[in-house]
Protein backbone atom coordinates (compact mmCIF):
# COMPACT_ATOMS: atom_id res chain seq x y z
CA UNK A 1 0.00 0.00 0.00
CA UNK A 2 1.65 3.56 -0.87
CA UNK A 3 1.65 6.05 1.15
CA UNK A 4 -1.28 7.94 -0.41
CA UNK A 5 -3.33 4.72 0.19
CA UNK A 6 -2.04 4.42 3.81
CA UNK A 7 -2.93 8.00 4.66
CA UNK A 8 -6.56 7.35 2.86
CA UNK A 9 -7.16 4.20 5.33
CA UNK A 10 -6.16 5.99 8.35
CA UNK A 11 -8.38 9.30 7.44
CA UNK A 12 -11.11 6.68 7.01
CA UNK A 13 -10.12 4.78 10.30
CA UNK A 14 -10.35 8.60 11.65
CA UNK A 15 -13.39 9.31 10.61
CA UNK A 16 -14.96 5.77 11.70
CA UNK A 17 -13.83 5.91 15.29
CA UNK A 18 -15.35 9.57 15.43
CA UNK A 19 -18.86 8.40 14.23
CA UNK A 20 -18.45 4.98 16.37
CA UNK A 21 -18.52 7.47 19.43
CA UNK A 22 -21.05 9.87 18.10
CA UNK A 23 -24.04 7.00 16.86
CA UNK A 24 -23.29 5.17 20.79
CA UNK A 25 -23.46 8.57 22.98
CA UNK A 26 -25.77 10.66 20.50
CA UNK A 27 -28.18 7.72 18.98
CA UNK A 28 -28.44 7.53 15.34
CA UNK A 29 -31.11 10.36 14.67
CA UNK A 30 -29.31 12.26 16.58
CA UNK A 31 -26.01 11.53 14.79
CA UNK A 32 -25.51 14.04 11.67
CA UNK A 33 -22.97 13.98 8.88
CA UNK A 34 -22.20 17.97 9.74
CA UNK A 35 -21.50 17.20 13.38
CA UNK A 36 -19.30 14.42 12.40
CA UNK A 37 -17.28 16.58 9.90
CA UNK A 38 -16.68 19.48 12.50
CA UNK A 39 -15.52 17.05 15.01
CA UNK A 40 -13.09 15.71 12.33
CA UNK A 41 -11.76 19.21 11.59
CA UNK A 42 -11.23 20.27 7.79
CA UNK A 43 -13.93 20.59 5.32
CA UNK A 44 -17.18 18.93 4.82
CA UNK A 45 -15.87 17.47 1.27
CA UNK A 46 -13.12 15.06 3.17
CA UNK A 47 -16.16 13.28 4.80
CA UNK A 48 -18.33 12.88 1.64
CA UNK A 49 -15.35 12.03 -0.10
CA UNK A 50 -15.17 8.74 2.35
CA UNK A 51 -18.97 7.95 3.09
CA UNK A 52 -21.59 9.00 0.73
CA UNK A 53 -24.33 8.90 3.20
CA UNK A 54 -24.33 8.68 7.14
CA UNK A 55 -25.86 4.84 6.01
CA UNK A 56 -23.05 4.44 4.30
CA UNK A 57 -20.81 5.61 7.75
CA UNK A 58 -23.31 3.79 9.75
CA UNK A 59 -22.62 0.32 8.03
CA UNK A 60 -18.72 0.94 8.19
CA UNK A 61 -19.42 1.36 12.23
CA UNK A 62 -21.21 -2.13 12.28
CA UNK A 63 -18.50 -3.58 10.01
CA UNK A 64 -15.66 -2.42 12.58
CA UNK A 65 -17.63 -3.47 15.57
CA UNK A 66 -18.36 -6.84 13.90
CA UNK A 67 -14.99 -7.59 12.66
CA UNK A 68 -13.76 -7.98 16.09
CA UNK A 69 -16.20 -9.97 17.58
CA UNK A 70 -16.19 -12.30 14.14
CA UNK A 71 -12.64 -12.63 14.96
CA UNK A 72 -12.70 -13.40 18.25
CA UNK A 73 -15.88 -16.40 17.13
CA UNK A 74 -13.83 -18.01 14.13
CA UNK A 75 -10.88 -18.17 16.28
CA UNK A 76 -12.96 -20.82 17.97
CA UNK A 77 -15.05 -22.52 15.46
CA UNK A 78 -13.35 -22.22 12.17
CA UNK A 79 -12.15 -25.68 10.81
CA UNK A 80 -13.29 -27.26 14.14
CA UNK A 81 -15.55 -30.54 14.14
CA UNK A 82 -18.04 -30.46 16.53
CA UNK A 83 -17.48 -31.76 19.91
CA UNK A 84 -18.77 -30.76 23.33
CA UNK A 85 -15.15 -29.20 24.56
CA UNK A 86 -15.44 -27.10 21.41
CA UNK A 87 -19.40 -26.13 21.94
CA UNK A 88 -18.19 -24.95 25.64
CA UNK A 89 -15.31 -22.75 24.59
CA UNK A 90 -17.46 -21.28 21.81
CA UNK A 91 -20.11 -20.73 23.88
CA UNK A 92 -18.05 -19.05 26.90
CA UNK A 93 -16.24 -17.09 24.27
CA UNK A 94 -19.37 -15.87 22.36
CA UNK A 95 -21.19 -14.92 25.66
CA UNK A 96 -18.01 -12.56 26.33
CA UNK A 97 -17.90 -10.97 23.10
CA UNK A 98 -21.70 -10.18 23.59
CA UNK A 99 -21.14 -8.60 26.83
CA UNK A 100 -17.90 -5.90 25.64
CA UNK A 101 -18.81 -2.50 26.76
CA UNK A 102 -19.29 -1.75 22.39
CA UNK A 103 -21.65 -4.78 21.73
CA UNK A 104 -23.70 -3.53 24.29
CA UNK A 105 -23.69 -0.22 23.09
CA UNK A 106 -24.42 -1.34 19.38
CA UNK A 107 -27.24 -3.72 20.71
CA UNK A 108 -29.01 -0.95 22.80
CA UNK A 109 -28.85 1.34 19.71
CA UNK A 110 -30.13 -0.93 17.21
CA UNK A 111 -32.68 -2.10 19.59
CA UNK A 112 -33.41 2.01 20.25
CA UNK A 113 -33.63 3.57 17.00
CA UNK A 114 -34.68 0.47 15.06
CA UNK A 115 -38.15 0.62 15.04
CA UNK A 116 -38.10 4.24 13.55
CA UNK A 117 -34.65 3.75 11.34
CA UNK A 118 -35.78 -0.43 10.16
CA UNK A 119 -32.89 0.26 7.63
CA UNK A 120 -30.21 0.15 10.22
CA UNK A 121 -31.91 -3.00 12.21
CA UNK A 122 -31.52 -5.12 8.67
CA UNK A 123 -27.98 -3.78 7.87
CA UNK A 124 -27.03 -4.66 11.91
CA UNK A 125 -28.74 -8.08 11.58
CA UNK A 126 -27.24 -9.44 7.89
CA UNK A 127 -23.78 -7.99 9.09
CA UNK A 128 -23.48 -9.67 12.72
CA UNK A 129 -25.92 -11.69 13.75
CA UNK A 130 -27.17 -13.82 10.19
CA UNK A 131 -23.32 -14.21 9.79
CA UNK A 132 -22.64 -15.43 13.17
CA UNK A 133 -25.29 -18.03 12.83
CA UNK A 134 -24.73 -19.15 9.78
CA UNK A 135 -21.17 -19.92 11.00
CA UNK A 136 -22.87 -21.90 13.89
CA UNK A 137 -24.35 -23.89 11.68
CA UNK A 138 -21.39 -25.06 10.13
CA UNK A 139 -20.31 -25.92 13.02
CA UNK A 140 -23.16 -28.39 14.28
CA UNK A 141 -23.03 -29.81 10.53
CA UNK A 142 -19.86 -31.28 10.89
CA UNK A 143 -21.50 -33.86 13.00
CA UNK A 144 -25.37 -33.65 12.59
CA UNK A 145 -27.67 -33.07 9.10
CA UNK A 146 -28.11 -29.51 8.16
CA UNK A 147 -31.76 -29.42 9.81
CA UNK A 148 -30.53 -30.53 12.66
CA UNK A 149 -27.65 -28.27 12.79
CA UNK A 150 -30.12 -25.33 12.16
CA UNK A 151 -32.03 -26.30 15.37
CA UNK A 152 -29.24 -26.59 17.62
CA UNK A 153 -27.79 -23.00 16.37
CA UNK A 154 -31.50 -21.39 17.25
CA UNK A 155 -31.33 -23.00 20.61
CA UNK A 156 -27.63 -21.92 21.24
CA UNK A 157 -27.99 -18.81 19.81
CA UNK A 158 -31.37 -17.95 21.74
CA UNK A 159 -30.04 -19.26 24.68
CA UNK A 160 -26.54 -17.16 24.88
CA UNK A 161 -28.34 -13.51 23.69
CA UNK A 162 -31.62 -14.25 26.22
CA UNK A 163 -28.90 -14.30 28.51
CA UNK A 164 -26.93 -11.34 27.73
CA UNK A 165 -30.24 -9.10 27.95
CA UNK A 166 -30.93 -10.77 31.45
CA UNK A 167 -27.74 -9.95 32.64
CA UNK A 168 -28.39 -6.34 31.03
CA UNK A 169 -31.61 -5.67 32.74
CA UNK A 170 -30.59 -7.53 36.24
CA UNK A 171 -29.83 -5.04 39.08
CA UNK A 172 -27.23 -7.50 40.83
CA UNK A 173 -24.95 -8.88 37.29
CA UNK A 174 -23.95 -12.75 37.46
CA UNK A 175 -20.44 -13.16 38.59
CA UNK A 176 -17.52 -14.71 35.78
CA UNK A 177 -18.58 -18.08 37.86
CA UNK A 178 -22.39 -17.48 37.84
CA UNK A 179 -21.61 -17.17 33.38
CA UNK A 180 -19.74 -20.31 33.81
CA UNK A 181 -22.07 -22.30 35.57
CA UNK A 182 -24.61 -21.24 32.78
CA UNK A 183 -22.47 -22.19 30.21
CA UNK A 184 -22.04 -25.50 31.99
CA UNK A 185 -25.91 -26.10 31.94
CA UNK A 186 -26.62 -25.25 28.68
CA UNK A 187 -23.71 -27.18 27.04
CA UNK A 188 -24.88 -30.26 28.88
CA UNK A 189 -28.63 -29.66 27.76
CA UNK A 190 -27.78 -28.86 24.46
CA UNK A 191 -25.09 -32.40 23.88
CA UNK A 192 -27.88 -34.32 25.66
CA UNK A 193 -30.83 -33.03 23.18
CA UNK A 194 -28.46 -33.24 20.15
CA UNK A 195 -27.29 -36.74 21.26
CA UNK A 196 -30.54 -38.18 21.94
CA UNK A 197 -31.81 -36.65 19.08
CA UNK A 198 -35.02 -34.99 20.44
CA UNK A 199 -35.19 -31.55 18.74
CA UNK A 200 -38.87 -31.22 17.27
CA UNK A 201 -39.45 -29.74 13.48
Amino acid sequence: MGKREQNKARKRAEIVDIATRSFFERGYAATSMSAIAEELGGSKATLWAHFGSKEDLFAAVIDSQIDTFARDIDEVLTSQIYSVPTLHRFCLRFLDCLLRKNSIELYRLVLSDGERFPEIREMFYTRGPAKIRECVVGFYATHFDRDQAGKLMQLTVSAITGYRSDILVRPDKPTKADRETFVDNLVALIALSADAGTLNS
